[in-house]
This record gives C-alpha cells, sequence and structure tokens, in this order.
C-alpha cells in the first residue's frame, strides 16, 4: 500500500503557490446528469460516495443538479437524504442560463466550482471568473476516445479535443481516473502536466461486502448503464453471441444483466429462462450474491469501469477486456481477454474450477481493500481542496488566443434514456428537508 499512495502522491505532488490561508473551503460541484440513489451510472457513483465521504470528514459540500427527476412536488419525498450534503436543484432552462446560475452560486457562498465534464467547465466558466472562484475539472474519462472507438465523425472528434484542452486549461486543477487518461491528457489533448492530478474511483467497503463467488449456481453477471453505449455493445454481444455459445457448452449456465436496459435488448431476452434482465436495483449486493463471474466485455471508451470495483468488493472472479481493466493495470486477478470470441470458453472453464473462482474472488477484494478504499482516497482530495481553495485568482481565458466555441450539451444527453422534466420549481434540500422552494420564470 505504501508504494502504492507513494505513486499518487507523486502525481499529485505540485503545489500552488497562489494562496489565500485564511479562506473556508466550500465546495460546489456542478453535475448536469440524472442523479439518483442508488447511483445509476459511473460519474454519479463517484459523485455519491466520494461527497458523503468528504462530508463526514467535514468538507461543506454543495451540490447544482440539473433537475431530471423531480417532476412535481411529490417526487421530493424520494429524494436521497445525504447527510451534509445541500443539494440545488434547478429547472433545466435556469440550469443553462448563466445569469441565474451566477444569482445561484454566489448565494450559496461556494469557494470552489468544480464540474464534471469538460464542457460544464467551459459553460460556467464565466460566473467563476465573475465571482472569483477557482475551478476544478473532473475527467471520468477522455472523450474523444471514446468517440473514435464508437466512429464518430474525425471533425466531432477534433471539436471534442478542442473543448477539452479549453477546459484543461482554464482549469486550476484537472482529476483524471487512470494512468492511461493522464497520458492521453497529456499527449492527445495537451493538458499542463502540472494541472493533473490522477485520483481513480474509489469504493466505500462498509457499503459494498464480500460474498464471494456463489458456487451453488453457474451465473454470469453484467452490470451496467446499458444505454451508454459502449455498455449497450457489450449487452448486445452478450445476449446475441455469448449466450449462444455459453448454453452449447454447458446448458446450466445462466446470464444477468443489471441496470437501465434499452427495450431492445430486453425484447430480444423475454422468454429466455436462462438470461435475467433485472433493470436498476437499490441492492447491488444482493443480486451479487447470486452471480458466479462477473463480466466486463467493454470494447470502446476509457476512464474507469466502476462495476469493476463492485465486482472486486463483492469477491467475484472478472473476465474483462483491457479498456474494462484501464485503471486496474496492477491487479494480477483480473483475466484479462480482448479477444471476445474466447469468453465461452473461459467462463466455462472457471466454473469447472471452484477452487479457482474463490482465488480469483478474494484476490480482487483484497486489492480493493489494499489500493481503492475510499476513506484512503478522499486524504489526497482533501488535500487538492485544501490547495485549491486557497488560489486567489482562478485561470483567465486572456491566453486562449481568442479561441471561442458554441458550447454543446453534455454527451451523455443523447443517450435514448433522457427524459423532459418541464418543472419550474428551484429546490434546496439538506438533511433531507426542503430549505428552499421558489418557481424560477
Amino acid at each position: 500500500m505504501k508504494n502504492r499512495l507513494q505513486k499518487i502522491e507523486s502525481v499529485n505532488s505540485v503545489r500552488n503557490p497562489n494562496r489565500n490561508k485564511d479562506r473556508k473551503t466550500v465546495l460546489g460541484i456542478i453535475i448536469d446528469t440524472d442523479f439518483a440513489v442508488p447511483p445509476k451510472t459511473g460519474v454519479t457513483y463517484r459523485l455519491h460516495f466520494l461527497s458523503k465521504k468528504l462530508a463526514e470528514r467535514g468538507l461543506e459540500t454543495k451540490i447544482f443538479l440539473c433537475n431530471r427527476n423531480i417532476k412535481t412536488d411529490a417526487d421530493i419525498a424520494n429524494f436521497p437524504n445525504t447527510p451534509g450534503i445541500e443539494f440545488h436543484i434547478i429547472p433545466e432552462e435556469a440550469f443553462y442560463t448563466l445569469p441565474v446560475m451566477r444569482d445561484i452560486i454566489r448565494s450559496s457562498g461556494v469557494t470552489i466550482l468544480q464540474t464534471e465534464d469538460a464542457v460544464s467547465l467551459l459553460r460556467y466558466h464565466p460566473i467563476a471568473k465573475e465571482l472569483a472562484l477557482p475551478m476544478i475539472l473532473e475527467m471520468h474519462d477522455v472523450e474523444a476516445t471514446l468517440k473514435e472507438g464508437l466512429g464518430f465523425e474525425k471533425e466531432d472528434i477534433k471539436m471534442t479535443e478542442k473543448i477539452s484542452r479549453l477546459a484543461t486549461k482554464l482549469s486550476c486543477v484537472t482529476i483524471c481516473m487512470t494512468p492511461t487518461d493522464r497520458e492521453e491528457l497529456i499527449n492527445k489533448i495537451g493538458a499542463e502536466k502540472d494541472k493533473l492530478r490522477l485520483i481513480p474511483n474509489p469504493i466505500d467497503l462498509k457499503e459494498f461486502k464480500y460474498s464471494g463467488p456463489n458456487e451453488q449456481a453457474h451465473t454470469a453477471i453484467f452490470v451496467g448503464n446499458m444505454f451508454y453505449w459502449p455498455n449497450q455493445n457489450a449487452a448486445n454481444f452478450i445476449v446475441d453471441k455469448l449466450h449462444q455459445e455459453l448454453k452449447r457448452r454447458d446448458a446450466r449456465v445462466h446470464l444477468t444483466l443489471v441496470g437501465m436496459v434499452p427495450d431492445d435488448i430486453k425484447n430480444k431476452c423475454s422468454g429466455n429462462t436462462s438470461v435475467t434482465v433485472t433493470g436498476p436495483t437499490d441492492n447491488l449486493n444482493k443480486i451479487l450474491k447470486t452471480a458466479t463471474i462477473a463480466l466486463c466485455p467493454v470494447k470502446e471508451g476509457s476512464g474507469m469501469k466502476v462495476k469493476i470495483l463492485n465486482y472486486c468488493a463483492a469477491g467475484l472472479p472478472i473476465v474483462t477486456t483491457t479498456i474494462g481493466a484501464s485503471g486496474y493495470e496492477h491487479v494480477s486477478s483480473l483475466v484479462i481477454e480482448d479477444d471476445l470470441n474466447r469468453y465461452a470458453e473461459i467462463i466455462v472453464d472457471l466454473l469447472r474450477d471452484r477452487d479457482k473462482l474463490v482465488d480469483l474472488g478474494k484476490k480482487n477484494r483484497d486489492f480493493v481493500e489494499r489500493f481503492y478504499d475510499i476513506d484512503k482516497l478522499s486524504d489526497f482530495l482533501i488535500e487538492i481542496y485544501s490547495d485549491t481553495g486557497r488560489v486567489k485568482t482562478p485561470p483567465s481565458d486572456r491566453n486562449l488566443g481568442g479561441a471561442r466555441i458554441e458550447i454543446p450539451l453534455p454527451l451523455w444527453l443523447k443517450e435514448d434514456r433522457v427524459r423532459k422534466i418541464t418543472n419550474k420549481k428551484y429546490y434546496v434540500i439538506k438533511n433531507g428537508l426542503v430549505t428552499h422552494s421558489q418557481t424560477l420564470p
């Protein structure tokens, strides 16, 4: 553990000398996504558990959410009660109107603004500049790499690179999740090395319990938001190809898909007794207990796949691709295979060796306990926020060479799961109580 922490400390060792030591740190996180608890996506997983841990550690945290779920006042009763965190739920039109957001952020008293994607950093940088707030950018992946893998048009990819480059220039700190992403941000995007911090996705081991592989079953599980294109492609492979080959080799094998699932995948599985589609779950631990092997046959994208953390915590053996294993490069217990045609053979061979299943699962759990425990990784974030909160002046846009672009909406909004919420109320919620409710014009 010491050597691993020393590596992270080395990457994250640069300090900004431009500080104001008397300024109390109040973190404001702007996030444009479908937020729910339990989290349904990797971005919200990190946001929820890290924000909760930071609040427990005494860092005052306020989250500014575009309203994607609250249709009426009655829906507020289902909003998660996360002690210590103040949620600002903002109507979509107001969320994209800078003067309105400026007034909301100014009145909240935050001292740092953080965004979870490059597009949002560009959108809200004028507010940070006006209010003299330093900005932090979390890069959950390198979006240009994702688009390349999915076959997007070259001009679209170039624009995405430009957006990422401008966002990293305007941020005081850019946090990335994997060594691969860090190198791509430097060499492909042109991010300044001294501004980058490597903080991998953590896991709360008090929330995610060890169960080990279910030795009485023959169940392979896949977890993820299957509206997200890489997960969707993986799910289609599992249903269309892997399922047939597994049944040919061992009729006892059962497949379980967990998470948000498009109707076309549901329909393909309808009536098939050897495939279960659960949809989103409020109790992932319970479902992971039913699994014998965990799968991540993802071929596109970048960043860290949170499902790997969940699988490891449960003590499941994991079969994944190199992309799926990104961020977990030192985990010798992962079974990494990029040839998807070999998955059926690998899975059936593992199912026949129960001792190996248990051994791999125990090693995976040991790995996350040593290297990805949220209590340990939150120490680095606390230090980053403390340092950034002392910055007197956030980066200016004066040195961008006059570069200006039309800021698009976040890429995830193109997923088929997106829905329009017309509720025009702005809510502030803290400790499960609505402290402010106002209809915005």
